[in-house]
């Protein structure tokens, strides 16, 4: 079952996972404001608030260095979101990603199970980016 949290953090578990990616190991305000289109102020407040959740530490002045449990959390998040990618293009949907973003906002713990039963086994999103196991 997803919770409020999740819904609510799953854009930034995405900028995190986003980051990850291009091998940042302590993400900053700066960076997750300028992905999510948000001020820096909200950023820092959703860093600290995945830090007080257990999800990585904030070192003051840097970011958040995000640990084991946050990664996978993060995974999770880019995972659903690229699952969704891939039914999204299947129907012909042009700007999927944007479209994808919208609809894991509110997709529930069925619909992202028949993802997995129908796209799981993909290794690529129609973007070109590695889906990450979980």
């Amino acid at each position: 079952m997803r919770t409020k949290f999740d819904v609510k953090t799953e854009a930034i578990f995405r900028a995190v996972y986003s980051a990850l990616e291009r091998g940042m190991a302590v993400i900053g305000p700066t960076q997750v404001a300028e992905e999510l289109g948000i001020s820096k102020s909200t950023a820092y407040k959703m860093l600290n608030e995945l830090s007080e959740a257990g999800y990585g530490v904030y070192v003051p002045k840097k970011g958040l260095l995000i640990n084991e449990k946050g990664e996978m959390k993060a995974k999770e998040a880019i995972r659903m979101h690229r699952l969704i990618e891939c039914l999204l293009a299947e129907l012909g949907v042009e700007d999927f990603c944007r479209e994808a973003e919208k609809i894991g906002m509110v997709a529930g713990s069925s619909f992202v199970e028949a993802l997995e039963a129908r796209y799981g086994d993909r290794k690529v999103c129609p973007c070109g980016k590695k889906i990450p196991e979980v």
